[in-house]
This record gives structure tokens, C-alpha cells and sequence, in this order.
């Protein structure tokens, strides 16, 4: 997935992020290969993650 420099600007005002315009590129580049690699996981193994319970991010704590 090849983002825009647009579609990057976006993503980082959604989530408040505040990207100095130096680094955009580099940060394109990356999240542009990191979401092609998603992609390709997507596509090997989409069935059985859909299958598949997601680990909480925070593990209950034992009753003290």
C-alpha cells in the first residue's frame, strides 16, 4: 500500500500526532512498507486470524 504524502498528513492530524514536515517522507517510506507487509499477512493467513481471539492488551490482575 504506497500512502500519499496527503493521505500521511491525514492519518497523523487524526490522531494528533504532530509530524514535522522533515521527517514526512521518511515516515511515509516506512508506514508505506510496513502496510504492504500487513497486507501480505492479510492475504496468507486473513481466515485463520479471523479465527483467532486477540491477546488483551491488559491481563487481569489476581485477586490480592
Amino acid at each position: 500500500m504506497e500512502l500519499t504524502c496527503e493521505q500521511l498528513a491525514a492519518m497523523a492530524a487524526t490522531i494528533g500526532l504532530n509530524l514535522p514536515a522533515a521527517d514526512a517522507e521518511n515516515v511515509r517510506l516506512r508506514l508505506s512498507a510496513l502496510l504492504t507487509e500487513m497486507e501480505g499477512i492479510e492475504r496468507e493467513l486473513g481466515a485463520e486470524m479471523d479465527r483467532t481471539e486477540p491477546v488483551p492488551p491488559v491481563y487481569p490482575h489476581e485477586p490480592s
